[in-house]
């Protein structure tokens, strides 16, 4: 059975890089970048490092190199920066934040169906 080679994530349709692999010397501009910047997985274990402390200049840039051509790697970053941004206004109202109670009888199903699997 033969086996299929994957194909790569396609862009999404507001892809913000500034690189477009489309012709043959922007192709080679991507090469470049991938070659000389972090790999994608290498970049999300940056970025959360980077709640923990500050990262150097040289990371720095080459992160942003890196977002000039990876679309994903940017969203990534933005969502974590957001992530951050909320959570950090979250403890402030922690005591106004109030959900539906479960009633005396759904927690007692609920003790069942987690007590017996």
């Amino acid at each position: 059975m033969a086996t299929k080679t994957p194909t790569p994530n396609r862009r999404p349709a507001d892809d913000t890089s500034l690189l477009q692999p489309h012709g043959w010397l922007q192709k080679i501009l991507v090469w470049i970048v991938s070659e000389t910047t972090p790999k994608c997985r290498d970049v999300v274990r940056i970025l959360s490092k980077q709640t923990d402390h500050e990262l150097s200049l040289i990371t720095r840039w080459k992160l942003q190199l890196h977002f000039v051509a990876c679309c994903w790697c940017e969203r990534y970053m933005k969502q974590l920066h957001y992530l951050r941004e909320t959570a950090r206004h979250f403890p402030q109202h922690i005591g106004e934040v109030q959900g539906p109670a479960l009633s005396p009888e759904a927690r007692f199903r609920l003790k069942q169906v987690l007590n017996n699997p």
